[in-house]
């Protein structure tokens, strides 16, 4: 069994690739993500990416092509429903077309691990890419090992970020950020 692993970031992929590799299967990695913005924080986590790899002795094929900002908000405004899952099918599909392109027998994501990612939306959306590219998407619930993964990127030294990657979840961030300022402003004694 081949199968390519869509990489949202380093530090995801290592547990995630290891629990492929468990079940006797050839994983090679992609990083392709499209959503995260600015570019120096894409750069960023492709680098990280590429330490995780080298760390992980994962290979991985060239990374996907950029998107524009403009061109990322437009692909997710051509689909219907929630916001996350027009980002997991515009990644998906191109991992599906790429494992199939390249010869895998499956593929599957580092997005699996996140706590912080609709899973069920996930598995819609790998199974409806699977459908479309005639390979399978591997499912597994890998969130109970994101501290295993957590604890070996901070061992590595890798970056860890803070936010999905794409603007909105950048902006709901710093609205969350300000508000805790705000309730620590007000909550002050004063004197």
């Amino acid at each position: 069994m081949k199968l390519l692993l869509h990489c949202c970031c380093g530090p995801c992929a290592l547990v995630t690739a290891d629990h492929f590799r468990s079940s006797n299967t050839a994983v090679v990695g992609w990083f392709y993500n499209p959503n995260v913005h600015p570019v120096e924080e894409h750069a960023r986590r492709a680098a990280t990416m590429a330490a995780a790899a080298n760390s992980a002795n994962l290979a991985m094929l060239p990374d996907g092509p950029a998107m524009t900002l403009a061109d990322f908000l437009l692909s997710l405004a051509r689909v219907s429903g929630p916001r996350c899952s027009g980002c997991y099918l515009l990644r998906l599909r191109a991992t599906a077309r790429k494992a199939a392109e390249q010869g895998f027998n499956a593929f599957s994501s580092t997005l699996l691990i996140s706590p912080y990612q609709d899973l069920a939306a996930i598995a819609e959306v790998g199974k409806e890419a699977a459908g479309a590219a005639g390979v399978e998407f591997r499912f597994a619930d890998l969130r109970d090992e994101y501290r295993e993964s957590c604890g070996r990127a901070r061992d590595l030294g890798l970056y860890r970020q803070s936010y999905c990657g794409c603007l909105f979840s950048a902006l709901e961030r710093a609205a969350r950020r300000v508000r805790r300022a705000v309730d620590r402003a007000c909550a002050a004694p004063t004197g």
